[in-house]
């Protein structure tokens, strides 16, 4: 029998009373876990077994698959239930992980990640936007694709407080200062698309890809800056993973139809 603490991020019935769980945990990465039983009102595993619910699960396992024994909850995430707005984004999260995690590989950077999301999103004290940001843009880095954001890639220039603008080249994963780009727009050659960052902005995404992890969460970006790191991050990790997941379209749609009625 082996000991875990894990977050569900993927639950599906099988047959009438069984579960098929995917579950990050911190010791063995990520895994899937067959709970028989898990679907009946009356079982000792439901509870536990919910959707983003974080738990101590004691699993056994026979010819490489996982099967729950018994677990008792660690941390509920109540609130993140309550708002669809929340739960949209947490599914977004998720998705992203089970996209880009192998199973059985250690990550317990990821899993750290996952859970200080969780729990700024279920208690509101940083803005969903903001969460978002610093979760697509941080994951997209600890998994081995963090851009070059320390200096242009030609002159290589730092320093951002002189007022030059950089350029991302989201493919190349690379930045160019703004007298390099304009100097490389004389050549025959076309310039790749290019996104526009202001001192201000690189200065933010270096804060996310590098700060640790007790510092993370405290970036205070007003509405503007929100929607131009969000629209930043969300574009370079579709970018480098290939895919538009559905769980960030039902997100903006709940989003949105917040805004409209606010």
């Amino acid at each position: 029998m082996e000991t875990v603490n894990g977050v569900v991020i993927r639950e599906k019935q099988i047959g009438e009373s069984d579960k098929a769980l995917a579950v990050l945990t911190r010791e063995i990465g990520l895994i899937e876990v067959m709970a028989k039983g898990a679907m009946k009102i009356n079982s000792k595993l439901s509870g536990s077994t919910q959707l983003f619910m974080y738990s101590k699960l004691c699993l056994n396992k026979s010819k490489d698959r996982f099967y729950l024994n018994s677990c008792e909850p660690l941390d509920l995430f109540y609130n993140i239930r309550l708002d669809m707005c929340k739960y949209a984004l947490a599914c977004y999260f998720a998705d992203i992980i089970h996209y880009t995690i192998q199973l059985n590989e250690p990550c317990d950077i990821i899993t750290r990640l996952l859970l200080n999301t969780l729990y700024f999103l279920d208690n509101g004290k940083v803005s969903n936007r903001t969460l978002k940001t610093i979760f697509e843009f941080r994951h997209i880095c600890e998994i081995g694709m963090m851009p070059q954001l320390l200096c242009c890639r030609r002159c290589y220039r730092y320093s951002t407080d002189i007022g030059l603008n950089m350029y991302m080249d989201m493919k190349d994963s690379t930045l160019l200062c703004e007298d390099c780009k304009n100097e490389l727009a004389k050549a025959p050659e076309p310039l790749p698309d290019m996104i526009k960052l202001s001192p201000k902005t690189v200065e933010q995404l270096r804060y996310i890809a590098l700060s640790e992890y007790k510092h993370l969460y405290k970036i205070k970006l007003n509405s503007d800056e929100e929607t131009v790191l969000s629209d930043i991050t969300e574009n370079y990790l579709q970018e480098k993973l290939g895919v538009v997941f559905r769980s960030l379209n039902f997100y903006k749609s709940i989003e949105f139809k917040e805004k409209e009625h606010g």
